[in-house]
């Protein structure tokens, strides 16, 4: 007895449920286990979400505020000190304060009326991470591995 469909088309079929069957099982793979699909830096990014999303918003609001007088990746310009030098390194509670309230006497405007407490915290994060030397110079999705994100190490930051 034949078919009701033509040899071609049944071919064509099988073809298809193949290539489908094919596809959901390198999906689910790469959903799975991180896959070899996608880089290592962003793997290893996606382990530390939070952390590496806080310093690159800490790096986007430096951008928008404190890069013309601090510098690109604050180390420092004539009209302000570098931050990355680890002997002036200053506690999360320090940075906060100093931020927040200015410092009038050395020409620093406060900025508690443009920036609220997470994005000034945000801000010591990506500073703390280049003090450290842990991030390098640079856009944090731009410096990792192959130009990719940059990964925070395992335990960072350390309270």
């Amino acid at each position: 007895m034949s078919s009701v469909y033509p040899r071609h088309l049944l071919r064509a079929r099988t073809w298809l449920t193949v290539s489908v069957a094919l596809f959901l099982a390198t999906a689910v793979s790469v959903v799975d286990d991180g896959g070899q699909f996608l880089p290592t830096a962003i793997v290893a990014a996606q382990a530390q979400p939070d952390t590496y999303k806080n310093v690159y918003d800490g790096w986007k609001w430096w951008h928008v505020y404190c890069y013309r007088c601090h510098g690109v990746d604050a180390v420092g310009t004539t009209n302000a000190p570098n931050l990355t030098d680890p002997n002036e390194k200053l506690s999360a509670a320090e940075f906060l304060k100093i931020v927040r309230d200015g410092r009038p006497d050395k020409g620093m405007q406060a900025w508690d009326k443009l920036l609220d407490d997470k994005q000034i915290n945000q801000i010591q994060l990506y500073v703390r991470a280049r003090t450290e030397k842990i991030l390098p110079p640079g856009r944090p999705d731009e410096v990792g591995p192959n130009k990719g994100p940059w990964a925070p190490p395992a335990g960072w930051p350390r309270r």
